[in-house]
């Protein structure tokens, strides 16, 4: 049986006041007027009231004790999540030359904090990023104009002239979408798989003096990839490696023309460039990243002297159209996918999503924190199971790049008064009586130190000092341009963030923590169970999570429809779903950020030898074409918007499948008519490996109040040797695959015929010769 709340007193207002004006006539006999409006009786009901509040909070756990508690069980709120993001420094008007940053410089967003996490020389150079778009909607006489005119790099009969034009990738904007190119879509993408990234030297200022500035300094570049839907695998921990610079994923080239003896400063021959050493690199096709190469030196930074229909040609540089920017560049670097020529070369050659929204120059990392050095905790005790707090908090415990080392240091002096660093433990009872450990709650910022037995105890009268970082909570959360001040930065630079930050969200409340205590008790914070996988990863933190499949033995790379119950044993799969998607509201995507939290979360709690894959769902595009017949009375248009409705709310990921019944989310009506909640009727996401039955929508459709009956009904899927939708009983769905109604259609008699409903079909691409086209001006 449950254990029910001990009730130390239990009487109301009324009780109270009762019993203490039976007591008057025992103590005050001569008290006898007992009326509402006798000031004796007033203060009696006061009294009372006085203590009903007492009584009430006596009853109930005190939030601080409601804490205690939880600290007993070993469980700590989750701290709030710190803002990240990318900061650009850029020298307007200051001297040229290059200036270094160590990492950990303050930034600033009005009053919100961010430290840099990874340093950088900020050179006097901008980027402008472009990329060479298929143009294949050029009128005939336009195309025979540019083949007359670039007849001459026809060489072999095999080769085609393809046309491009140059697009410069845009900065990101408030308000707007955030821009991408696929370097691997060949249609709507790029032309050669690269982005081709100009550094630009100030206004004003000769190149000569540029080059002379940058040459064989370091280059840092932010490149932050499209959050596109996207895998994240963790492998098993005996399977993974260390490398002390990671594979970015993309080649980085630089210019390198053979030098022209009749125009010094300038270049000539055949496109050619030279592959860079990188210093330092994050794999960018999968997360936000920095990558840094050394450039090279003064007489190897030119650029071609191109014959008057050789530029933007071929392998060079794209046509830049805008001239003063033209006349700025210094050099050209460009960014490529990597083919099978390159595996030997020290790139994997693996093929992955190559979709990039920013590429810029002079780029760090920042994070919403603030540095506390040496904060003196106290002085040890000599006694057991010493606890000391930290005066700022939540502590931030964010793994560190860069030259920033430890974020979180702590130093107790020893005999000698020598400072001697201690370490940090998950667990104080695995520790032996030696080990100089210690555990950290970030969230309450509470230190707590061994009893002797497991861990050392702080020496009796020795100093105790720790340095940290703190900060996050939603205020991290800012938008572009916000972050715009830095005191390390001399006259004539600025900062600025060409992104919004992500991640930063408010802590774990204590209402929360006492709400996941069961759940804590049963899986202790480790992933073993299908239930610890969802409750943990409900829990991820700097997200906003709206659903969680767990799927065990199964492996979503392996997985054949043909063979649906093989398994994979040590493989589970984890299924997530955002809450919120601006760009497929219909159907959330989680982007990378999302999964690489997730993947951050999950990491140090799986067991070692687990293979966990995080996906999101993939969806199968579908088409409804409905005929109704609506009943007298009724307004055609506003019934046929709520069959629209009952359909799309039926098949959602986050509030589909098959109606419930309970008491929190109400019953269904006798007359099966929709109420007027649609997402309190459904469940919570169509289940996985549920089909989609013609007849299930008939019998949705049938529940919306105002049809009279259902005049006919299709349901469309493309399938792989058609190009329109099939008209079929069901749809099978298998593994993560989930439905999404990409064509809808609700009309009065007879259902429309699918083939109106489906959009417009992809063009055959052309890989030739890359021509620059200029845009046609009045």
């Amino acid at each position: 049986m449950p254990i029910e709340p001990i009730q130390l007193d239990d009487r109301s207002f009324e009780q109270l006041f009762e019993e203490a004006k039976a007591r008057i006539p025992v103590h005050t006999p001569l008290w006898t007027n007992f009326n509402e409006s006798d000031p004796g009786i007033t203060l009696v009901r006061l009294f009372a009231f006085m203590t009903e509040n007492l009584l009430y909070r006596s009853n109930r756990i005190p939030e601080a004790n409601r804490r205690k508690f939880l600290s007993l069980l070993g469980i700590g709120l989750q701290p709030a999540s710190a803002g990240s993001g990318f900061v650009s420094f850029i020298n307007e008007r200051g001297p040229l030359r290059s200036w270094p940053l160590t990492a950990g410089q303050v930034v600033h967003a009005n009053n919100i904090a961010f430290r840099t996490r990874t340093p950088v020389c900020i050179l006097p150079v901008t980027t402008a990023a472009f990329y060479k778009q298929p143009q294949n909607d050029l009128d005939k006489r336009t195309q025979q104009q540019y083949l007359s005119l670039f007849s001459a790099f026809v060489e072999q009969p095999s080769d085609q002239l393809t046309f491009y034009q140059a697009k410069q990738l845009d900065s990101p904007e408030i308000g707007k979408p955030l821009p991408s190119v696929d370097l691997d879509d060949h249609i709507h993408g790029t032309l050669d798989r690269s982005l081709w990234v100009a550094l630009v030297g100030p206004q004003n200022v000769a190149l000569s003096d540029v080059r002379a500035a940058i040459a064989g300094k370091t280059l840092t570049l932010g490149i932050f990839p499209t959050p596109k839907s996207t895998e994240q695998v963790l492998s098993p921990a005996t399977s993974q490696s260390a490398r002390s610079v990671r594979d970015p994923g993309l080649i980085f080239e630089i210019a390198a023309p053979d030098p022209d003896p009749a125009h010094p400063g300038s270049g000539m021959g055949p496109a050619k460039y030279v592959r860079l050493t990188l210093d330092y690199a994050d794999n960018v096709l999968e997360e936000p990243g920095i990558v840094q190469f050394r450039l090279p030196e003064y007489k190897q930074l030119v650029l071609w002297n191109y014959a008057p229909t050789e530029e933007g040609t071929g392998d060079y540089p794209p046509l830049v159209e805008d001239k003063l920017l033209a006349q700025r560049i210094a050099t050209w670097i460009r960014i490529r996918l990597p083919g099978p020529q390159d595996s030997l070369n020290g790139s994997t050659g693996m093929q992955q999503q190559a979709h990039l929204t920013w590429v810029g120059a002079n780029a760090a990392r920042v994070i919403q924190a603030l540095k506390i050095d040496n904060e003196v905790l106290g002085v040890g005790t000599g006694a057991p199971d010493q606890t000391f707090k930290v005066v700022n908090t939540p502590v931030i415990m964010e793994p560190n790049t860069g030259d920033m080392g430890n974020t979180f240091v702590l130093e107790v002096q020893n005999a000698n008064n020598n400072w001697e660093t201690w370490s940090l433990t998950d667990d104080l009872y695995a520790a032996s009586p030696t080990d100089q450990v210690y555990t950290l709650d970030p969230e309450a910022g509470q230190i707590s130190f061994g009893s002797g037995l497991h861990g050392k105890r702080p020496p009796l009268g020795k100093t105790i000092r720790v340095s940290y970082e703190y900060g996050g909570g939603p205020d991290g959360q800012v938008a572009i341009g916000a972050i715009n001040k830095c005191a390390a930065l001399p006259g004539g630079f600025k900062v600025t963030n060409a992104l919004p930050t992500w991640g930063a969200q408010a802590g774990e409340s204590v209402t929360d923590g006492e709400r996941n205590i069961s759940r804590y008790l049963r899986h202790r914070d480790r992933l073993v169970t299908v239930d610890d996988f969802r409750d943990i990863t409900l829990r991820t933190p700097g997200v906003t999570m709206g659903r969680v499949e767990v799927l065990p033995l199964f492996n979503p790379e392996q997985f054949d429809s043909n063979f649906p119950d093989q398994t994979w044993p040590g493989t589970i799969t984890i299924m997530v779903i955002p809450k919120f998607d601006q760009v497929q509201p219909d159907a959330p995507v989680p982007d990378r950020l999302f999964l690489n939290a997730v993947c951050n979360w999950l990491n140090p709690r799986r067991l070692v030898t687990t293979e966990v894959y995080v996906r999101g769902p993939q969806y199968i595009p579908i088409w409804i074409s409905v005929g109704t017949v609506t009943m007298p009375g009724q307004m055609r248009e506003a019934v046929q918007g709520n069959v629209r409705t009952a359909l799309l709310s039926y098949l959602s990921p986050l509030t589909g499948g098959l109606p419930v019944t309970s008491t929190a989310m109400g019953t269904t009506s006798s007359t099966g008519a929709v109420p007027g909640n649609l997402t309190q009727l459904y469940g919570t996401g169509w289940p996985l490996g549920t089909e989609v039955r013609r007849q299930d929508l008939e019998a949705i459709v049938t529940r919306v109040a105002g049809v009279r009956y259902i005049d006919s009904i299709k349901l469309g899927i493309v399938t792989a040797d058609s190009a329109i939708p099939t008209d079929v009983e069901r749809i099978p769905l298998l593994g993560l695959q989930l439905p999404r109604v990409v064509g809808i259609n609700v009309r009065e008699g007879t259902a429309e015929d699918l083939q109106a409903l489906l959009g417009q079909t992809t063009v055959t691409p052309v890989n030739v010769i890359p021509v620059p086209v200029l845009p046609q001006k009045c």
